[in-house]
């Protein structure tokens, strides 16, 4: 006989009701935690659909369903808050990045016709886009110290090779010295006219950032803004471009500033002495290769030392010029500054220009940690922050990388990012009733004060220029605050609200920001901080806080960098790395 037939289910097959909420639970949790990258999100939609789905089903246990819809709603909105906050940093990361100036963004000045412009090569012709009418022109503004620029170089020669010039002229644009030119020219075999110019209008005067590229059309109307590195098909497809149509556009209106224009003082230009001092030169020590020069506490026994770096050896010397210790360091650095560990004694940090990385080293030149420059080092330097004894690292990177605080381990502390290009900075540290500063210089040419934190307290604009490199210190025992900045071609020392003390002139360097311009130290052992820099001249100027011109050296052509040594108990020494050697002057 045959058996029964089971009975037939009343229902169909069901998800397996605890699962979902399960998994609602886990997608909740994995949504909050990965809401800082968005995709939390993505997993927080997902989770709040399967715990809705199991409420719905009205079968096992909703506990812990409702706590994955819970968490995936937090994680949902923690993405989208987050979204918003990356969207807007974007912006302004990009708007600091395109302005480059104080002026208008470049690429606003596309379709306006171009102001005329002469300038002259360096076989001694005036060239004027005036005079070049009717052909299309590229305007390369460079220097020989730009590695994008340079990299560029061969395909500005390899275009200037397939056109005429009745089609295409290209001139390149340098604020360099013909004598640093010509033999550049010559080693690259730039085929196009390579010229200087000092003195110039809008747009022009407006480039910040380098390679910046003009094409002007043949009826001398600019026709597209080029900002960085290019190849040789988006030079040519540029160059060759056709003509703006219709009528050229109005000149761009500059935005408004909103940072704070320091006044000038009284009288600008460095006071006369009081008293006239003599410079002798106490001791010579050669050091064959030197590129680097540091000062600072090296052995923790009170007095400053001496630090050169030749190749990759590092020379401690004395104030007396006797070498104290001789250190193998890892790697050849352009830029070598000193700090201290409450306990771990001195710290060295090393970098070259556009580096990818700073590198910390003990006194035995064991690297200790390497902070990440992806987008190139534009500077770097100690300052204790919280004042615990320990200097943290604070570090400005090029291509819109921003400002950053570092700890003595090597972690991040902050960053900001809104700067964009960070020219240069320089740490006031932390002492007693006194907080720590942190000032740095931006691709728009302001200044920004920060405090320990970061947080943002004061953008200055000195004088109304455009400032590049800047060093700042604690002049007097008071804790007196007051910052040097190069702008353009003034060099200007003001407070941390902007109220400027004195300026006078130096040698205009788009560059500047690359070297030590400015070093401080009392020279005089009055107890106040004395100032040494170039002046216009090429003098090696040391003034005083106040603006005294105390004492210059004369104009060295082969001077490669320069400190102050305080003196223990009373005058301090200026040491010049020239030559190929270490000079220690004092001034009486």
């Amino acid at each position: 006989m045959n058996s029964p037939l089971p009975p037939a289910p009343e229902t169909a097959p069901t998800l397996n009701r605890p699962s979902l909420a399960v998994a609602s639970l886990v997608l909740g949790i994995l949504a909050l935690i990965l809401s800082l990258v968005l995709i939390g999100g993505v997993l927080g939609m997902v989770g709040l659909g399967l715990g809705v789905l199991h409420l719905r089903q009205r079968r096992g246990p909703g506990g812990m369903a409702r706590w994955g819809i819970g968490l995936s709603v937090v994680g949902i909105v923690a993405s989208l808050v987050l979204a918003v906050g990356y969207y807007q940093l974007f912006q302004q990361v990009q708007k600091s990045m395109k302005a480059g100036g104080g002026g208008a963004a470049l690429t606003e000045w596309e379709g306006v016709a171009a102001p005329d412009l002469t300038v002259t090569t360096l076989d001694g012709r005036k060239l004027s886009l005036a005079d070049l009418r009717g052909k299309r022109v590229v305007l390369d503004f460079w220097a020989t110290w730009c590695p994008p620029c340079v990299k560029e170089i061969p395909h500005f020669i390899e275009l200037y090779k397939q056109t005429s010039r009745d089609e295409v002229e290209i001139v390149g644009i340098s604020s360099e010295a013909a004598t640093v030119l010509k033999p550049f020219v010559e080693q690259k075999g730039i085929n196009y006219p390579i010229a200087t110019a000092d003195k110039l209008v809008p747009p022009f005067s407006d480039v910040r950032s380098i390679p910046t590229t003009f094409f002007v059309d043949r009826k001398g109307v600019i026709q597209s803004v080029a900002i960085g590195y290019h190849d040789l098909a988006a030079l040519r497809a540029r160059a060759l471009g056709k003509d703006f149509e219709g009528a050229p556009k109005a000149a761009p209106t500059p935005p408004a500033d909103e940072t704070t224009t320091a006044s000038a003082p009284a009288t600008s230009g460095l006071k006369e002495p009081t008293k006239v001092r003599r410079s002798e030169k106490l001791w010579t020590k050669a050091v064959p290769r030197a590129q680097a020069l540091c000062v600072g506490d090296w052995d923790g026994d009170g007095r400053t030392e001496i630090l050169v770096l030749a190749d990759r050896q590092l020379q401690v010397l004395t104030s007396e010029g006797k070498e104290l210790a001789t250190v193998t360091l890892p790697d050849r650095f352009a830029t070598i500054e000193m700090g201290r560990h409450q306990t771990g004694g001195a710290r060295l940090l090393g970098y070259s220009n556009w580096g990818p990385q700073v590198r910390v080293m003990d006194s035995t030149g064991k690297e200790l940690w390497a902070f990440p420059c992806k987008l190139g080092v534009d500077g770097a330097h100690w300052g204790d922050l919280d004042g615990d004894g320990t200097d943290e690292l604070i570090v400005g990177l090029n291509g819109g990388g921003g400002l950053h605080a570092v700890s003595a381990e090597g972690k991040t502390l902050w960053s900001v990012m809104s700067l964009a290009n960070v020219w240069n900075q320089a740490v006031v540290p932390a002492a007693k009733g006194r907080p720590a500063r942190v000032f740095a210089t931006e691709a728009g040419g302001t200044v920004r004060v920060y405090d320990a934190l970061g947080e943002l307290l004061q953008t200055i604009r000195p004088l109304g220029k455009y400032c590049s490199q800047m060093a700042a210190t604690a002049v007097d025992a008071a804790g007196t605050i007051q910052a040097v900045a190069v702008g353009e071609d003034t060099a200007i020392a003001f407070n941390e609200t902007g109220q400027v003390a004195w300026s006078t002139p130096v040698t205009k360097n788009n560059g500047s920001w690359r070297s030590a311009t400015f070093s401080s130290g009392d020279l005089d052992g009055d107890g106040v901080k004395d100032w040494a820099f170039l002046e216009a001249s090429g003098e090696l100027v040391v003034a005083s806080a106040a603006g005294e011109r105390l004492a210059a050296l004369p104009a060295d052509k082969g001077l490669g960098a320069f400190a102050i040594v305080p003196g223990k108990d009373g005058p301090g020494l200026l040491v010049v790395l020239t030559g190929g050697a270490v000079r220690a002057y004092r001034f009486e």
